[in-house]
Formats: C-alpha cells, sequence, structure tokens
C-alpha cells in the first residue's frame, strides 16, 4: 500500500506544481485561468503532503525514497506559498460589487485592491466563467469604485472605458 502512496503523491505532486504556476502565468498574463481556486489548490497539496508521508514508509530502492523527499518537500512548500497567497487575497482584495449583462451571459465580480501604504487602491473586475474559470478583464490604478454601464449584450463601460467582452477586450491601466 505504501508503495502506492509514494506512486500517487508524487505525480499527483507534480501535477499540482504544474497547475499551480498555469494559474500564476494565466494571472500574470490575463487570459482564462482553468485551475480550481486557490483554496481547493491548497486543500490538494495539504492531502498530497499526507499521502508523500504515508508513502515515505516504502523504502524499497533509491528511487523510492528520492520520491518521498520530492514530494514532501515540494508538496510542503507549495502549501505554505498557497496559503500565503489565500492570505494576501483575503486582506488585500475587498468586494465592491457584481454585474450581470441584460442577457446574463456575462457575469464581472469587482474588487477594491489595497496593497497597503506603498501602493494605491486599484479596482480590479473579474469576468466569471464556466465552472470555476475566471479571466481578468479590468484594472484601474488610483480608483476607489467601479461605474458600470451596459451598452449591449456584449459591450459594458466601466469607468469610461468601453469593453466588447465578445472579442475579449481588457482594460489594464
Amino acid at each position: 500500500m505504501e508503495k502506492r502512496y509514494n506512486l500517487w503523491s508524487f505525480f499527483l505532486c507534480l501535477f499540482l506544481l504544474v497547475l499551480s504556476l498555469y494559474s500564476l502565468y494565466a494571472s500574470i498574463n490575463q487570459i482564462w485561468s482553468i485551475a480550481p481556486p486557490i483554496s481547493v489548490l491548497w486543500l490538494m497539496t495539504v492531502s498530497t503532503f499526507i499521502l508523500g508521508i504515508m508513502g515515505s514508509k516504502y523504502k524499497a530502492s533509491m528511487g523510492a525514497k528520492v520520491r518521498s523527499w520530492l514530494t514532501v518537500l515540494i508538496s510542503f512548500s507549495l502549501s505554505a506559498v498557497l496559503l500565503l497567497g489565500i492570505g494576501v487575497i483575503t486582506i488585500t482584495r475587498q468586494p465592491i460589487e457584481t454585474t450581470q449583462s441584460p442577457d446574463s451571459n456575462y457575469k464581472i465580480d469587482f474588487y477594491t485592491i489595497n496593497g497597503g501604504a506603498a501602493s494605491a487602491i486599484s479596482v480590479l473586475g473579474v469576468l466569471d466563467g464556466p465552472l470555476w474559470f475566471k479571466k481578468n478583464i479590468y484594472k484601474d490604478i488610483n480608483m476607489h469604485k467601479a461605474d458600470i454601464e451596459w451598452n449591449s449584450n456584449d459591450i459594458v463601460t466601466i469607468n469610461n472605458h468601453t469593453l466588447n467582452l465578445n472579442k475579449g477586450d481588457i482594460f489594464l491601466d
């Protein structure tokens, strides 16, 4: 049984590492994020850490020992980083409002982001997709509120910036 824990935890650890890196890449480049929410990733890395510890009892070969150590180190480090990310998002991101298009095809959540004394308060607009998919479509620095007006089912004006959601327009200041 320990052999299965050893193998499954190692492959799950690598999968979660790739998924977390993709989530970071999607957030930086403003593309659709297909990764689950950060809290789900954190729970999965904690369970991978537990499986890795259970699989560390399997010491049939040097490769199994290395796999065990890599699994425990990577999953522990990844869970610590994701927990820090959960804390930062919880503290800095405050919801303002949620709006839907007239035909209810698009839903946008707006947040204020306060990075502390060294940064300005900004507004972030996140477009909700199917399942947990999300995309940052609007970010305006030195803004405290979001004035939203839907011009049509696909076109929205946010603080005098017009975005065509059907074409994938984004605004980043």
